[in-house]
C-alpha cells in the first residue's frame, strides 16, 4: 500500500514521456489517491514533518505533483502544457479550540486538528461534507507558461465542472450538443480578461442533501444547517434559510437573509429552476 503514491506517479510520468513524442495534444487526468485515508506515508517520508503520519502523507502528495512537474518539463514540452491542480473538497479535519485537547498529531484516529498546531481549511466553516465553504471551496492552481502571469490571482468564482468548457476552448473545439450544461469557461480569466457575461449560479449540495447558490458574492443556502457532520445538521429546505455576503464574511458567520430578501428570492428561484430541469 504504501507504494501506491510512487506508482502512480511512475505510470504518470511514463505517459508523458511516451505522449510528448507525439505530433498531436495529450491530455492526462490524474485523481491522486492520497492524502485520503488510510494515511500510509512511504518510509523516507515518514517522521518528516512535526503533523504526524498525516502531516507525511501530505508532504509525499507534495513530491508527487513534483514529480509529474518535473516529468512535463524533462519531456520539453513545459512551454505548450496547461497543468491545473485542484480539489474535489476540503479537509475533513475540524478544529479543536481547546488548547490541551487531543488533536490528529496526538491520535491518528481524532479527525481534528489542535488550532494553535494547524487549521487545514484556515477561516472557513465547516470541513469536507458539509454545504459550508470548508466543504466545497478548494485551491485552484494553473500553470500555463507564456498564458498565464506568474502570481495571478483571480476572484472570480470556478467550479470544477468548468474545466471541461475551459479545456474545449483553449483546443478550439466546440462543446457536443447537450453536453455539459453547467460547465462554462474561465478562458479569459486565465488570460487575465474579463467575462462577456457573468458566470450562472453555482449549485453545491452536502452529503446530507442541503442545497446552496453561489453568485457572485452571495450564497444562499436552501436549509437550516451544515447539512454534513457540523452541528446543527439541519434539514435540506427546512426554514429559515441562510444567506450570506462572502465578500466581506468569508466564514459565514453572520446569516444576512433578513436584510436582503430579495436577494435571497433571486438564488432560490435560480436554484429551483436549474434543479428542476435537471433532478438529480
Amino acid at each position: 500500500m504504501e507504494g501506491c503514491l510512487d506508482h502512480l506517479a511512475e505510470q504518470a510520468s511514463g505517459f508523458i514521456a511516451e505522449a510528448s513524442k507525439q505530433d498531436a495534444p495529450f491530455f492526462l487526468y490524474f485523481p491522486l489517491t492520497a492524502p485520503h485515508k488510510p494515511v500510509w506515508p512511504a518510509k523516507r517520508f515518514q517522521g518528516t514533518t512535526k503533523l504526524g503520519s498525516y502531516g507525511d502523507f501530505v508532504a509525499q502528495v507534495d513530491w508527487t505533483v513534483g514529480s509529474v512537474l518535473k516529468a512535463i518539463d524533462g519531456a520539453g514540452v513545459r512551454d505548450n502544457t496547461i497543468v491545473i491542480y485542484t480539489s474535489d473538497n476540503g479537509s475533513f479535519m475540524y478544529r479543536l479550540d481547546e488548547s490541551d485537547a487531543k488533536g490528529h498529531v496526538d491520535d491518528d484516529s481524532v479527525q481534528g486538528f489542535r488550532s494553535d498546531r494547524h487549521r487545514a481549511n484556515g477561516p472557513l466553516r465547516g470541513t469536507k461534507a458539509d454545504i459550508w465553504e470548508a466543504g466545497h471551496r478548494v485551491p485552484f492552481f494553473v500553470r500555463w507558461p507564456g498564458k498565464v502571469r506568474k502570481g495571478n490571482r483571480s476572484a472570480t468564482t470556478v467550479c470544477l465542472t468548468d474545466v471541461f468548457a475551459t479545456l474545449a476552448d483553449v483546443v478550439a473545439k466546440p462543446k457536443p450538443t447537450n453536453a455539459a450544461p453547467d460547465s462554462f469557461s474561465f478562458l479569459p480569466d486565465l488570460h487575465g480578461k474579463k467575462r462577456e457575461t457573468e458566470r450562472p449560479i453555482v449549485i453545491h449540495h452536502s452529503s446530507g442533501g442541503m442545497f446552496s447558490g453561489r453568485l457572485g458574492d452571495w450564497k444562499l443556502v436552501l436549509g437550516n444547517g451544515s447539512g454534513g457532520r457540523q452541528q446543527p445538521k439541519g434539514k435540506p429546505f427546512a426554514r429559515p434559510y441562510q444567506l450570506f455576503n462572502l465578500a466581506n464574511d468569508l466564514g459565514e458567520s453572520e446569516d444576512v437573509l433578513s436584510q436582503n430578501p430579495q436577494v435571497a428570492k433571486e438564488l432560490e428561484a435560480a436554484v429551483q429552476a436549474i434543479t428542476k430541469d435537471h433532478p438529480i
